[in-house]
């Protein structure tokens, strides 16, 4: 089962690495960054209603979406802020230096939110050895992006 998450989840980062070029002509057809965020999330939400009504998933009450706390809101926020960055950042910096700049900030905060138990989650230890990867990393990032 672990492999096959596993497997999911670098499919899931191809995805994501083709979300940037996708996003960008569709900007350049549409007029805009925000044209293109607006046409991606309307599809977005009408494949998510489409298999919450063919699935046994319930659809959530008003009443429940109201007592979300309101931080947990800023998911969809993010989600608007990454997809108008990458249609502004992708044509300057090209596909992989984009990514290789995101994979930065992900593990930098994912190190700070496991240290802290950010938004719930499990503490977890941070150690010399992470600090020396991510170290690495941003190395690596910084020789991609540098031409």
């Amino acid at each position: 089962m672990i492999v096959l998450l596993v497997l999911a989840v670098i499919a899931g980062g191809a995805l994501i690495a083709a979300q940037g070029p996708i996003y960008t002509r569709m900007a350049d057809q549409l007029g805009g960054p925000l044209q293109a965020a607006t046409l991606a999330f309307g599809v977005g939400t009408l494949a998510l209603l489409m298999l919450l009504l063919t699935t046994s998933s319930a659809v959530p009450r008003k009443s429940d979406m109201v007592s979300v706390p309101l931080w947990m809101w800023a998911g969809g926020l993010i989600g608007v802020y990454v997809v108008l960055v990458s249609i502004l950042a992708v044509p300057r910096l090209g596909v992989a230096s984009y990514l290789v700049c995101v994979i930065i900030g992900q593990l930098a905060a994912g190190y700070v939110y496991d240290r802290i138990g950010a938004f719930g989650m499990d503490v977890r230890g941070f150690s010399t050895v992470n600090a020396f990867g991510l170290g690495l990393v941003a190395l690596g990032a910084g020789l991609t992006v540098w031409r």
